[in-house]
């Protein structure tokens, strides 16, 4: 009989792995733009750009209402006595990000990238704080890069450079692998998608791993004005592979559960305005699906510049 967590990673994350290796088979269809494709070309907000290239970005997040912030120690590590967190356990801590990302090119195939984020977090029982973040890096390589189609292999290291005890990082190096593809759908429709395996290394027994999947897509429409608008439409799930977490009952008692076989999805919706001199913003807002989430909602504004 299957385990509950193939179960969970069935009707999910092998169901976008199949879309995003049907996407390299598929057949060709002409593209948006003229040539090889740019960062430019990119116009989702929620997937990571499978194009390598030349950009700086900043982005700001909020989100609100994250009920299992420990959760595996994607968010921030075991605290209280047994952890290097927060003193005490919570229900509920919004917070906010703002980061800035950096990408090199090498090649037309092959770049570099850095991502520096400053991060405010509201609990409800712990205090306050705001400061450095856990930064990560990377590379990126296309090992297919067509006018019709971009497969990348990405692979991201985090690095624990935030004060857990405040709430700013998760105390562990963790290791990410990604596929991520980007596809022309025709004249004015493109799709994006990503297939990412976080690895925590090292933490307390409540780190775990988890497997991110997403697919997005985009339509241009016409240019007014120099400025080219781009609604975006994305599903992101996560599914929770190992790795524990605790739970604030209402009556005050703090239990400890497995994480294992956790599946969050969201739905995003954003819009991408584009201009030739002054680089692209893109302004989206997410929300959870399912019962188990990451926050309940979000909000992402962001402006790149590619060069």
């Amino acid at each position: 009989m299957p385990s509950p967590l193939c179960k969970n990673l069935r009707p999910c994350a092998v169901l976008a792995a199949v879309v995003l290796i049907g996407l390299a088979a598929s057949p060709p269809v002409r593209a948006q733009g003229t040539g090889r494709p740019t960062v430019g070309d990119s116009r989702d907000g929620y997937i990571d750009d499978a194009i390598p290239g030349d950009q700086f970005r900043l982005r700001f997040d909020a989100s609100y209402n994250n009920n299992r912030p420990n959760r595996a120690e994607f968010f921030w590590p075991q605290g209280g006595v047994s952890g290097p967190g927060v003193p005490r356990p919570e229900a509920r801590v919004d917070y906010q990000d703002l980061s800035a990302y950096l990408e090199l090119a090498a090649t037309d195939r092959l770049s570099g990238f850095v991502e520096v984020p400053w991060r405010f977090v509201n609990p409800e029982v712990n205090a306050n704080a705001n400061g450095l973040a856990d930064m990560n890096a990377g590379i990126k390589y296309a090992f297919i890069d067509d006018p019709d189609l971009v497969a990348t292999f990405q692979f991201r290291t985090y690095i624990p450079t935030g004060d857990a005890a405040r709430g700013l990082g998760n105390n562990h190096v963790s290791l990410e692998p990604a596929l991520l593809v980007w596809k022309p759908l025709g004249e004015s429709w493109g799709l994006e998608g990503e297939l990412r395996y976080w690895a925590s290394v090292g933490g307390t027994d409540f780190a775990g791993d988890i497997l991110r999947y997403g697919l997005g897509v985009h339509y241009d429409l016409p240019r007014v004005g120099g400025v080219q608008l781009s609604p975006t439409a994305t599903v992101v799930g996560w599914t929770v592979l190992s790795g524990k977490e605790s739970v604030l009952r209402p009556s005050g008692l703090v239990t400890v559960d497995d994480a294992a076989g956790e599946t969050i999805v969201n739905l995003k919706l954003g819009v991408r305005a584009r201009s030739e001199n002054l680089g692209d913003l893109f302004v989206g807002y997410g929300r959870h699906l399912t019962g188990d989430r990451w926050y309940a909602d979000t909000l992402r504004v962001e402006w790149r510049l590619a060069f």
